[in-house]
């Protein structure tokens, strides 16, 4: 499946729904979070809206309000590939300069574990493509 497809939206927001810990420890949490790949203008940017610890929608970054994006998730093909083939862990892509995560730190502070979850469940993802 393409990453950022509906098809992978999908598939991640039912891990997130489905997941306990996630559930459990995102429980007050809402936000919106933005992915994308910053080297592909052919591949839209993917929004994720999360009420209360569930993926309550999913689309293109212009069908939401921009105020509600808080976080975003950037990196280049090559890195996303590395990702997904497993070449990669978070802690890897964190220290890779072509990766960026940014939002409010104090916000992902607080929900750090669930958080960690949630990225850690898109990591596993398997069959995921560019």
């Amino acid at each position: 499946m393409q990453f950022l497809s509906d098809e992978w939206a999908d598939a991640y927001t039912t891990l997130l729904n489905e997941d306990p810990i996630v559930q459990k420890k995102l429980k007050r949490f809402s936000s919106c979070f933005k992915y994308e790949v910053n080297d592909r203008e052919d591949i839209d940017s993917l929004v994720i809206e999360v009420r209360k610890g569930q993926c309550t929608s999913y689309g293109p970054e212009d069908a939401f309000n921009p105020k509600e994006i808080e976080f975003s998730m950037s990196s280049d093909t090559n890195t996303w590939e590395k990702i997904f083939k497993h070449e990669f862990s978070i802690k890897d892509a964190l220290s890779a300069k072509s990766f960026q995560l940014s939002g409010p730190k104090l916000k992902a502070f607080s929900n750090k574990s669930g958080l960690e979850k949630s990225v850690d469940l898109m990591f596993e993802m398997e069959g995921v493509t560019l």
